[in-house]
């Protein structure tokens, strides 16, 4: 029955290794939002994108943000953006826009 159990458990753990995801961050400069398209998809998936503090992330999302996130499905990694070269890195938000009834 013990090694039933820990049979179990080995393919718990396994599966779960598996659902999980890295993370990991993606330093970019001001141009990359254009030029790499990523902002304006966000854009068409209804986002207004938004440079925060990261000290201010956790109230950001407390008015609704979500920090974004650029996904790689093969790897399994999602990358949050940040914007360095300023003094203070700056992580990429974004807010859904309120639809019009």
């Amino acid at each position: 029955m013990i090694e039933f159990l820990g049979f179990l458990y080995g393919i718990a753990k396994d599966i779960k290794d598996y659902l999980e995801w890295d993370e990991e961050a993606k330093s970019v400069d001001r141009e990359w939002l254009e030029k790499s398209g990523f902002g304006k998809r966000m854009e068409e998936q209804g986002y207004n994108l938004y440079w925060s503090k990261p000290e201010s992330v956790e109230t950001r999302k407390l008015d609704g943000y979500e920090v974004m996130y650029e996904i790689d499905k093969i790897k399994r990694i999602k990358r949050h953006i940040e914007r360095t070269g300023g003094r203070d890195p700056l992580i990429l938000m974004g807010k859904k826009k309120e639809e019009k009834k």
